[in-house]
């Protein structure tokens, strides 16, 4: 169940995240920036819809998700509720998960339309990985800016929960 720890890493530099780009200027947050999404708020958004995509419905296996309009979001309060909530509903998720979930084969559907079997535990793994390739994103947009990025690595995560 490694797995569900690094997930719960993941929520955690979310939050710290969040906490430095709350900090920035309303236009710097959303001033394109050429990356994947343009602004660092839309980079943001995106890590937090994956999670609502894949926690509220692909492992719910329901494919008919919705999309998102970023700009609906317009300030930093619109988005820490849509966070929460998101989390809310994963949390409840993981809370219960088993090893059998982990092992339990769902469909995943392309963007071509075609679809394929996966374990659970590999959807979660590919979460972390998107969420962890966005998050390099912020890194570097955040380095250009000259700010810090809130990073903390794997290792020290652990060791600043266990308190070893």
């Amino acid at each position: 169940m490694n797995t569900l720890i690094l997930l719960e890493y993941n929520q955690f530099l979310r939050h710290k995240y969040l906490e430095t780009l709350s900090k920035l200027s309303w236009e710097d947050f959303v001033k394109d920036r050429g990356a994947s999404f343009p602004s660092l708020r839309d980079i943001y958004l995106h890590i937090i819809f994956v999670g609502d995509i894949y926690f509220n419905y692909i492992l719910q296996g329901n494919p008919n998700y919705p999309s998102i309009n970023y700009n609906e979001y317009d300030s930093i309060e619109k988005i820490t509720k849509y966070l929460k909530q998101v989390e809310s509903k994963a949390n409840d998720y993981l809370s219960k998960v088993t090893p059998e979930e982990l092992r339990k084969k769902i469909e995943r559907r392309q963007k071509d339309g075609s679809t394929f079997l996966a374990p659970v535990e590999d959807m979660l793994l590919d979460f972390f990985q998107e969420e962890t390739h966005h998050r390099g994103e912020l890194i570097a947009l955040l380095w250009q800016m000259d700010v810090a990025p809130p990073h903390m690595g794997f290792i020290q995560y652990l060791r600043s929960q266990t308190g070893k």
